[in-house]
């Protein structure tokens, strides 16, 4: 079972007509607030093109949602504000969280009042700590929270009037990292902010249990253009929980000989264009040791391009 909320269009149709047709689903557009969704974990083309039926982008769809059946399988997707869809979410009902939300002045969706845009450090760490307090509220006590979140780099040299060509989500321009002053915290130019640290231990001090930082080694990413430092590979995936006791597969991570450093392509799947992806494989591996069977999934970030590709 799994549900997440959508916050931002999809608005990319699938390119085969047939492959739309073939979906038939069943669309209610009530918000009633139902918690645990069954649901079939989408290929990829099936999920562009059911995403690309439920929602145009037009404002007035926002905080709406929709649920259906898929292979015999029900799912829930919930359109608006990630902290505000949260809410409508009963506490305690679900088993596992996937997620990876936008990174600290990486990327522009083009949406109001976006997590990731924050003139400060601290109050992208603030948003951040206000949405996983509502994470924590709707799993369950024997649940765990795999969060996805890379880091970024303190410039304070200005405007940038650079382009790339490779993703028109890159912001350029006057960045907060740009600006002059530390951000506020004393930082020095070039100095790396250690973003997703800063969120890990406000987590810990708002009340979540660390237990594994994962490191994602991020086999095949695209190669960062610097000469005075060594190139970045790998993210964080902390998992968090909320209790002592929780499920967890370690057989799992056994088989694949790998414990805390995941070795996992980084690329975007054939045919994909999304420039922030979040591989299919890496998912399978935190469903596959944090998620009972028949268990409820979340994704409280889900954008374009992102899906589940596996059953639980």
């Amino acid at each position: 079972m799994t549900y997440g909320t959508l916050n931002r269009p999809p608005n990319v149709p699938c390119d085969d007509a047939s492959e739309q047709k073939s979906l038939e689903p069943h669309v209610n557009n009530e918000s009633d607030g139902e918690a645990l969704v069954n649901s079939s974990l989408f290929p990829e083309q099936e999920l562009d093109a059911l995403l690309a039926q439920l929602y145009d982008g037009t404002p007035d769809q926002l905080g709406e949602s929709y649920s259906g059946k898929y292979k015999d399988k029900s799912w829930k997707v919930y359109i608006g504000d990630s902290l505000e869809a949260l809410r409508l979410i009963e506490s305690g009902t679900v088993d596992c969280v996937v997620t990876s939300p936008p990174y600290f002045w990486l990327r522009d969706y083009g949406i109001d009042r976006q997590i990731g845009l924050e003139d400060s450090v601290q109050t992208y760490v603030q948003n951040m700590l206000n949405v996983m307090r509502e994470v924590k509220r709707v799993l369950k006590s024997t649940g765990i929270l795999f969060l996805n979140i890379g880091d970024t780099y303190y410039s304070g040299k200005g405007k940038s009037h650079g382009k790339d060509r490779k993703s028109t989500k890159r912001r350029f321009g006057l960045r907060a990292v740009d600006k002059s002053g530390g951000m506020g915290i004393g930082l020095k130019p070039k100095t790396i902010i250690g973003i997703p640290w800063r969120v890990a231990l406000a987590m810990c001090e708002d009340g979540w249990i660390l237990r594994s930082p994962i490191i994602w080694h991020r086999q095949n990413s695209l190669p960062e253009s610097v000469r005075d430092r060594p190139r970045r590979t790998y993210e964080n995936i902390f998992m968090f929980v909320k209790s002592k006791r929780y499920y967890f597969k370690k057989e799992s991570l056994t088989r694949n000989l790998e414990e805390d450093m995941w070795t996992i392509s980084a690329r975007p799947e054939k045919n994909s264009i999304d420039t922030a992806p979040f591989p299919d494989e890496l998912v399978k591996r935190c469903l596959d040791i944090g998620c009972p069977e028949n268990g409820t999934v979340l994704d409280p970030f889900i954008r374009r391009y992102e899906y589940f590709g596996y059953r639980y």
